[in-house]
């Protein structure tokens, strides 16, 4: 029984040979993820790669497992630090993939210098505009959910938002930075809030999660930092995953002054609202 899910994992930073003991030990404490991906073409190859991985795991001679570990939610995503030059034929793909998937992630806007000096300002708006034109002129089988990074650009991705018809769609807002207006605008506009240690990290990130709607909460690690070479590092990494999310439960239900296990049930609710987990008791 699924009991916390981590909204904003880098899936595919993991070792391929790493990965099944990584998704049993997650098994084993009721934890799922969904799988985030820095460009469309990384979806794709990850898609292969599950496919590959749960047909091996299911032939005869595969080593047995305690548990039934669940695949990740794949999520397509365009990040602002990797558009390419080649974006409009990433953009082709991206809609292709969401024929496959309702999960969008992670994409956005980062508007600090030094990332500006690889992908302008323009690229990225034209990027994320057209990212938005396509998930409103597509539709799935429930709302597409929608991961986005915004850094320093709270408030234009709110205008794209409004400029666009978001009736499909769930943005959240992961590790949102921005300003307390840009906060309550966002709010207003329906979006979500997943929170990782890092906005915890912060005297304005905590003031923040107190003034989010409990409804509007999710959770995330952002995790694994990098792509560490080891195949043997799926339960470490799992591990990690798990005690981060409880951290994090832990140190919000503080802040909000909740019990910490009503406050992981109402955030699982809002989880299975929108990625389909299943929350504890259920």
């Amino acid at each position: 029984m699924t009991t916390l899910l981590d909204t904003h994992y880098h899936y595919d930073f993991l070792p391929p040979l790493a990965r099944s003991a990584f998704l049993d030990e997650l098994a084993g404490a009721g934890v799922e993820v969904v799988a985030q991906t820095l460009t469309p073409s990384d979806f794709v190859a990850l898609e292969a790669e599950e496919k590959r991985r749960v047909e091996a795991s299911s032939q005869p001679d595969a080593s047995p497992s305690p548990h039934d570990p669940a695949s990740p939610r794949l999520s397509v995503g365009f990040h602002p630090w990797n558009i390419g030059q080649d974006y409009t034929r990433e953009l082709d793909i991206f809609a292709q993939a969401l024929t496959r998937t309702r999960f969008v992630g992670e994409v956005g806007l980062d508007y600090v210098p030094r990332r500006l000096q690889q992908v302008p300002a323009e690229t990225q708006a034209e990027v994320f505009r057209r990212i938005l034109d396509i998930l409103s002129s597509q539709r799935a089988n429930g709302p597409y959910v929608v991961s986005i990074h915004a850094v320093r650009s709270a408030g234009q991705v709110c205008d794209a938002l409004e400029a666009t018809d978001t009736s499909g769609m769930v943005p959240i807002f992961h590790r949102f930075g921005g300003t307390s207006d840009e906060l309550t605008r966002l709010i207003k506009q329906g979006c979500y809030i997943s929170v990782n240690p890092a906005m915890l990290a912060t005297k304005r990130g905590r003031a923040y999660v107190t003034q989010v709607p409990l409804d509007r909460l999710l959770l995330e690690t952002d995790l694994p930092e990098s792509n560490e070479p080891g195949d043997d590092l799926g339960m470490t990494h799992a591990r990690e995953l798990i005690e981060t999310l409880n951290a994090t439960v832990k140190a919000l239900a503080t802040l909000r002054h909740q019990d910490p296990d009503e406050l992981a049930t109402c955030i699982m609710r809002t989880a299975q609202q929108l990625y389909g987990a299943c929350p504890a008791g259920s």
